[in-house]
């Protein structure tokens, strides 16, 4: 009799301890820069805060750092990571590797599961994370860079070119005034000098370059010369001991 007694008492103790039995949850859900911290104790909650000081940020590396430290003795402890859509876990870099990883493909939950956790015991966490969402606004940055300096070099590319087919405009009018320009009253000899001067570039050639494509003599070639400039036909300018001769 007594023994049944005995068997029914740590039963019903038995009983008890698991009726009794309190499970710790405790949630880190990541709003941008921040978590909003969720704390339970068998279903309830208990606490809820801003946690502003437990994510770093590196450029698109984010380090998750946290010291849980339990307020109570429990028999069971849940703590879960929740990420926000983008975020993914680099390398597999998490600490304590016992842990549980779920997704449904675009979002992120690391979960760790503790059984007869003491009041006060301190449980490290640290998850290196990398934020894809950045990455696709580095690759945006990158595209308008590249647009911009593309736009730039098409700008100066065609602005040389407008300069280009400009000044060639104004050559091909001032060679067209000058080709106008009626000789009709010139000697045979002095036509040939101005032709040759129309022909060569920037209408200008050397006095020795003239008198070798006319075959004149040097005396003629002076004297020819000599009158045009007299008429402002030509110029001559002096280099050294040769001229150079240009048509006006």
């Amino acid at each position: 009799m007594k023994n049944r007694v005995i068997f029914f008492l740590l039963i019903g103790i038995l009983s008890m301890n698991l009726v009794f039995a309190e499970t710790y949850t405790l949630e880190f859900n990541q709003l941008e820069n921040e978590l909003i911290v969720n704390e339970s104790i068998n279903g309830i909650q208990t606490k809820s805060y801003v946690d502003s000081e437990s994510l770093e940020f590196a450029g698109q590396e984010i380090y998750f750092l946290n010291k849980v430290i339990f307020p109570n003795d429990f028999e069971k402890a849940v703590i879960t990571l929740n990420l926000e859509k983008g975020i993914l876990v680099k390398n597999n870099k998490i600490f304590p590797s016992e842990y549980n990883l779920k997704t449904d493909g675009q979002v992120i939950s690391i979960q760790w599961e503790l059984t007869n956790v003491k009041k006060e015991n301190a449980f490290a966490i640290f998850v290196n994370l990398e934020d894809t969402n950045k990455s696709n606004s580095f690759a945006w940055v990158i595209l308008v860079i590249f647009l911009a300096l593309l736009v730039a070099i098409l700008f100066v590319f065609f602005n040389k070119k407008n300069k280009y087919f400009k000044k060639q405009i104004k050559k091909s009018k001032k060679e067209k005034a000058t080709s106008s320009k009626s000789y009709d009253y010139l000697l045979d000899t002095e036509k040939k000098i101005i032709e040759y001067l129309q022909k060569a570039n920037r209408n200008e050639l050397w006095q020795k370059q003239l008198q070798i494509s006319t075959s004149f003599s040097k005396a003629k070639i002076s004297r020819l010369i000599r009158n045009l400039e007299s008429r402002g036909l030509v110029k001559k300018i002096p280099f050294g001991n040769t001229n150079k001769i240009r048509l006006k």
